[in-house]
């Protein structure tokens, strides 16, 4: 043998093997070897963590709080990467059998489920939207404060599509949505009222709720239930009223009957305000009937001011609470606005504004309430229904119980024969 290849041998046997990292290897000890001196052994180590998806989740977490910088760091680095196995291993298993019960460590997913229903729809849905806004849903869990800054991007990059557009002309609201997983985001996160604490002020979110995609979702031929029960849960929850009353309006669109309890739930909340009731009130003229009249006769002596507005060149209005609601009960009543005082040339007579139910001055609006409340009195009973003819009295001579009919005489017997 040469002293070359003599020299080599033994440099070869006295080397030291860098450490490898199997299949079977520990997370624990794995994370530990992403602070190897080893540049071969910290990857080795990376790519096995990775591998090891969801099984190397708490072991990571734990190394991002460890007093060598390099394993923290590394661990913080490699963190999201092995969440994202983790998470679709998850949501592989939550579709494979809809029957079973759903896995657990999926962010929002209960909630998801309590609003949307549980099935195989459903976890279609959450599915669908985890793919594309699982960080914003991740967030909400550990940050709110940090989802609710993800959901405003989400609502200032919409409302910048919509601009562009407007710049050259093009004034539409249907390329808000990429797809229907941006509208599964939006019902779902708009009714996290943990996120909704750090608005501040009106958010852009309003944009979204124009257009034909969601009323197109919406609708019983192209929507699904568990996307029509996402946004009624939106609709109960939104903390901001102006949307609500939008909301109610995209329900009147596709005649959701189901939002009428909600509209009922929210007129009965003690805490809500006179200014949110009023906006709630109106949807009772697209999904509500007669039968809901004298729900909002508590209202009629309610003279707090929602709003003056002026149309044009008019007069200037001024709306009440009262205003509001008897104008939506002479609408449930099947009569007209104008007979009972209401200016009928602006926003197609009432609807489901409350801007429209205003009067010129206290006069005028007397008039109005004491003529619908001696038209109610004539025609309606409590329950908001017509009228019921009374019977008629009975006369003096007439006996008011039919007498019972005389029993015939019995028959005479036959003569007996001597």
């Amino acid at each position: 043998m040469s002293i070359i290849a003599a020299l080599a041998l033994a440099n070869a046997i006295a080397a030291p093997t860098a450490p490898s990292a199997g299949p079977t290897s520990k997370p624990e000890e794995l994370v530990r070897q992403l602070g190897d001196k080893s540049f071969r052994t910290r990857e080795v180590a990376a790519r096995e963590l990775i591998r090891q998806g969801s099984t190397a989740v708490a072991a990571l977490t734990e190394g991002t709080k460890s007093t060598d910088a390099e394993v923290s760091e590394r661990s913080r680095q490699l963190l999201p990467q092995v969440a994202s196995v983790e998470r679709n291993e998850k949501l592989a298993l939550l579709l494979k059998d809809p029957s079973a019960p759903p896995p657990k460590g999926l962010a929002g997913l209960e909630r998801f489920l309590k609003a949307a229903g549980d099935s195989k729809a459903s976890r279609e849905l959450y599915v669908e939207m985890m793919n594309i806004h699982h960080r914003a849903i991740e967030l909400a869990d550990k940050d709110a404060k940090a989802a609710a800054m993800e959901y405003q991007l989400f609502c200032e990059e919409a409302f910048n599509r919509y601009q562009a557009g407007a710049r050259v002309g093009r004034y539409t609201y249907d390329n808000l949505f990429a797809g229907q997983a941006d509208i599964t985001f939006l019902f779902f996160i708009s009714a996290d009222k943990r996120l909704r604490l750090y608005e501040n002020g009106i958010n852009r979110s309003y944009i979204l709720f124009n257009g034909t995609q969601l009323t197109k979702v919406l609708s019983e031929k192209d929507g699904s239930p568990p996307m029509r029960k996402l946004f009624l849960d939106w609709l109960e929850n939104e903390p901001q009223s102006y949307q609500q009353q939008r909301g109610f309006q995209l329900a009147a669109q596709v005649n959701m009957k189901e939002a009428l309890p909600v509209a009922l739930r929210l007129l009965e909340k003690k805490d809500n305000d006179n200014y949110s009731k009023v906006q709630v009130m109106t949807a009772l003229t697209k999904l509500g009937g007669k039968e809901h009249i004298a729900m909002l006769d508590k209202y009629a002596s309610d003279n707090a001011q929602v709003t003056t507005i002026n149309f044009g060149n008019g007069d200037q209005l001024s709306v009440q609470t009262r205003d509001v609601a008897m104008g939506v009960q002479v609408q449930l009543a099947g009569q007209k606005l104008a007979d009972f005082g209401f200016d009928t040339r602006f926003g197609n007579g009432g609807g489901m504004s409350y801007h429209y139910y205003g009067f010129r001055d206290d006069k005028s609006r007397d008039e109005a309430h004491a003529k619908w409340k001696e038209w109610a009195g004539k025609n309606l009973t409590k329950t908001g229904d017509k009228k019921e003819p009374e019977p008629k009295k009975a006369d003096a001579k007439t006996p008011a119980v039919p007498e019972k009919p005389k029993e015939p005489p019995p028959a005479a017997k036959p003569a007996e024969k001597k």
